[in-house]
Parts: structure tokens; C-alpha cells; sequence
């Protein structure tokens, strides 16, 4: 088994630690290869994506690690770009995809407080309820809808090597304190938007990071989709989205048992010749 890990995030943006932390803790857990992916740019000022001024240090010092512990591990140059709702990546994001190994597309941004700030699905729910409130007038079907045509259009139009944490907005949804994921709406949005993304050359990753940061009990995206996932052919990798040296691996093995149980026979992952697959059985 290749042993990987392609979301990881450091004190660029939100993480705790360093690129090379991050980088030693993987080589300590007989990883293979990693990909650093700090959270890119915002045209907005956001205190957890890295600021436009630190970007170029970024990249130089990845570049620099990448040939440092290239006898211990192959290490890969990302970055999580977001793509906003009524702006997609921005320029500066857009600049950057060329620069980059590989890049993770996810949603996190969905829409604009009355005062102009925007807000995040992922924050917390009272932030989330708001948004709902002032955006989507209280309606969240129309906002969960509205999430995932926004990772349809991402997918259609850019098919990002990876669609990152693709369930996100179910992270502050506990107990259903806005929908339940099984009513046929929804099953039916995420279906549409797997319908899309199965049409381009995007893997969705099983991310762990939710687990790690005891937000969920389960990882992204839950069990039923996986299982939609699986017979719709759509690639996947598996991730752990690490803040922490300590998250690195979280849950590993047990989210290789889980693809193997719903028959998923292989896993993408990144080489320095490109992307590949590696046999689950």
C-alpha cells in the first residue's frame, strides 16, 4: 500500500504546525509520499487562508523541503483553493494552479451577511443559521441545494484533481438541527451533483479531518454517499485534512476497510510522474 496523504494544512493558514512538522510526522508514520495544501488565498481578508503577501514564501519554502527529504519521502506542493459563490477562484488562485503539484477545490464560502462579510458553512451553526436566515430566507433546503450546485459548477468547469470534504455542510448539522440527510431532497442534490463531478476527471477524497478535530463521529462524505460514489465509478483518495502533526493519519485503516466493504478496488494518488492507482485488495 502507498501510504498518502494530500490535505494538510500549516501555520500559514490555520494549522498548528510547520510544512516541515507536517512532513516528518508523515515520514514517522511510514508514509510514502504527502502533499502540503494550506488553505490559498481569498480576494476578502480571512484570518485562516494564507494572506496574498506570504504566498511566494510558501511555495519557496515547500520547494525547499521537497528536495530536502527527497531519500525519505516524496513531497507534494498544494494548496486548498476556495471557490466562492458569483466569483469561482479568484485570479490570484487561478495565477497559482500552474505553480502548484496539485491543488484540492473546495466550498467552504457560501454567501454574504447583510453587512458584506462573508460567511463559511464549516464555521459554527450560529453563523451558519444566520447565513441561512439572511441569504436563503431561513429556507436550508435552498441553501444546502444551493451549496452543492456550487460544487457542480466548480467541478464542471475547472475538474479540480481533488473535490475536497464534499459533504462539508453537514459538519454543524448535529442532530439534524437544520435538515436530515435522508430526506429524499437532499440524497437527490448530492446525486445530481455526483452526476456532474462523475463526467470529469476529479476524485472526491475520504476525509477524516472532521473526526480528528471531534466535530463528527463520521467522515466526509457519509457512508450513503460512498455508497453513491462507488456505483456511479467516481475515483476517490483518502485523506486525513490534518491541522496537527498528530492528525496525519487519522482513522486510516479504518477508512481503507470501510472503501474496501461498499467495493471500491482502488485508490488515486499522486506520483511525481502524475496521478495513478493502487489496488485496495
Amino acid at each position: 500500500m502507498h501510504l498518502s496523504n494530500l490535505h494538510t494544512h500549516t501555520a500559514y493558514c490555520d494549522g498548528k504546525y510547520g510544512a516541515e512538522d507536517m512532513i516528518l510526522a508523515a515520514v514517522n508514520s511510514n508514509f510514502q509520499s504527502i502533499g502540503i495544501s494550506t488553505h490559498g488565498p481569498t480576494p476578502f481578508f480571512s484570518d485562516w487562508n494564507i494572506q496574498a503577501g506570504h504566498v511566494n514564501k510558501y511555495i519557496e519554502e515547500v520547494t525547499y523541503l521537497k528536495e530536502k527529504y527527497k531519500s525519505s519521502i516524496e513531497v507534494f506542493l498544494g494548496m486548498e483553493l476556495d471557490y466562492i459563490p458569483g466569483i469561482g477562484f479568484d485570479e490570484l488562485s487561478l495565477s497559482l494552479i500552474d505553480k502548484l503539484d496539485y491543488y484540492i477545490g473546495s466550498v467552504h464560502y457560501l454567501g454574504y451577511f447583510k453587512n458584506g462579510v462573508m460567511w463559511t458553512v464549516d464555521y459554527n451553526l450560529d453563523e451558519l443559521t444566520r447565513g441561512i436566515n439572511e441569504c436563503f430566507k431561513g429556507d436550508a433546503r435552498m441553501a444546502v441545494e444551493t451549496y452543492y450546485n456550487v460544487i457542480s459548477e466548480m467541478a464542471f468547469k475547472h475538474q479540480p484533481p481533488i473535490i475536497g470534504h464534499l459533504d462539508l455542510f453537514k459538519k454543524n448539522n448535529k442532530e439534524n438541527a437544520l435538515f436530515d440527510e435522508r430526506e429524499e431532497w437532499y440524497v437527490r442534490a448530492v446525486d445530481s451533483c455526483l452526476d456532474v463531478i462523475k463526467n470529469t476527471c476529479s476524485s472526491i477524497e475520504v476525509n477524516t479531518g472532521g473526526i480528528a478535530r471531534g466535530y463528527t463521529t463520521e467522515q466526509y462524505p457519509s457512508t450513503f454517499i460512498l455508497k453513491m460514489i462507488r456505483e456511479k465509478n467516481i475515483p476517490i483518495v483518502i485523506n486525513s485534512d490534518a491541522h496537527k502533526v498528530d492528525g496525519i493519519d487519522c482513522k486510516f485503516d479504518e477508512m481503507y476497510s470501510l472503501v474496501r466493504s461498499l467495493g471500491f478496488e482502488k485508490l488515486n494518488y499522486l506520483t511525481k510522474d502524475g496521478w495513478t492507482t493502487q489496488n485496495l485488495n
